[in-house]
């Protein structure tokens, strides 16, 4: 990278967190608060003006539309602060139990699991096909169960989902699967905090779309192909694949920061790792995201 455009990513990254954390502590602070809430939605805007930036040779001019790029950015990251953040009135804790039985026979399993804010976890197996336990405040659950000719399709979803997340909400899911079943995974968040140890399970395909979000998921190697793909906004998104398998890594970002340790780069943003070609067991890893702290690591 030159001189030229390290100072540029440095004014972008210097500014963008300069402003947007001045405007959250005003806020907190009840001095000054600016109705934004739906501009997050807008974000690929920042990246239209650092690919302008891009084409453009002058450093002043450069360097202005990165401040540009990062206030608006900023201002971005606070509408979704404050759209998932604002206080709202107190509702009614809800606290429920789903379960679907196992009966031995079954090969394929798919979840989708639909929800906005919030803390969800899936780490853990169960003797029945899928347990879940939820506590919020948004509203209620509901799950559909389908059988089909190979299989069970199972779909938990926030029935009642209120417009954004606030300060003392609660929405907490943990769920579990039957490790006997080769899964499918689909999960459609929100501002989101998300852990998912899947190492236990036969995971074949695994999507995850999100907005705002940490995202923790580990990997594990009983699947002989394993296909995941990330979705995500602004997010910090953190990937663990087992050393037993070979990874590649496709890689569709903005202005993301990338660490792929282990892994060797082909170009067009793809990364592999050194045992791909000769491995029994392989993993594709496709990220889609904006501004976005991508990394995988091997274990």
């Amino acid at each position: 990278m030159t001189a030229q455009h390290m100072n540029t990513s440095r004014f972008f990254w210097g500014t963008l967190w300069i402003v947007a954390g001045v405007l959250i502590l005003l806020a907190k602070l009840d001095i000054m608060t600016l109705h934004v809430g739906s501009l997050w939605r807008f974000w690929p805007l920042a990246l239209v003006l650092w690919g302008i930036g891009l084409f453009t040779g002058a450093k002043a001019i450069r360097s202005l539309i990165a401040v540009v790029a990062a206030i608006l950015l900023a201002l971005i990251v606070y509408g979704a602060w404050e759209e998932w953040g604002s206080t709202r009135d107190p509702r009614d804790l809800t606290t429920q139990t789903f379960m679907e039985t196992e009966d031995g026979t079954l090969h394929h399993a798919s979840l989708r699991f639909v929800s906005g804010a919030g803390s969800f976890t899936l780490r853990d197996t169960c003797e029945a096909l899928f347990r879940a336990e939820t506590t919020t405040d948004f509203g209620k659950y509901e799950m559909d169960s389908r059988t089909g000719s190979d299989g069970k399709d199972l779909t938990l979803r926030l029935a009642d989902h209120p417009k954004g997340f606030r300060t003392g909400g609660t929405n907490t899911v943990t769920m579990f699967l039957n490790a006997g079943p080769v899964w499918a995974l689909h999960l459609e968040l929100g501002a989101a905090k998300l852990f998912a140890d899947l190492s236990p399970f036969t995971a074949e395909n695994i999507d995850i779309k999100t907005g705002a979000a940490d995202v923790r998921v580990k990997l594990g190697d009983r699947a002989e192909q394993c296909r995941v793909n990330i979705h995500a906004g602004v997010s910090s998104i953190s990937v663990q694949v087992p050393e037993s398998a070979g990874c590649e890594i496709s890689s569709e970002s903005g202005l993301s920061s990338k660490t792929f340790n282990g892994f060797v780069e082909g170009g067009d943003g793809n990364y592999r790792t050194a045992n791909f070609d000769t491995a029994s067991r392989r993993i594709f890893v496709n990220f889609k995201a904006g501004v976005s702290s991508l990394k995988v690591v091997r274990y």
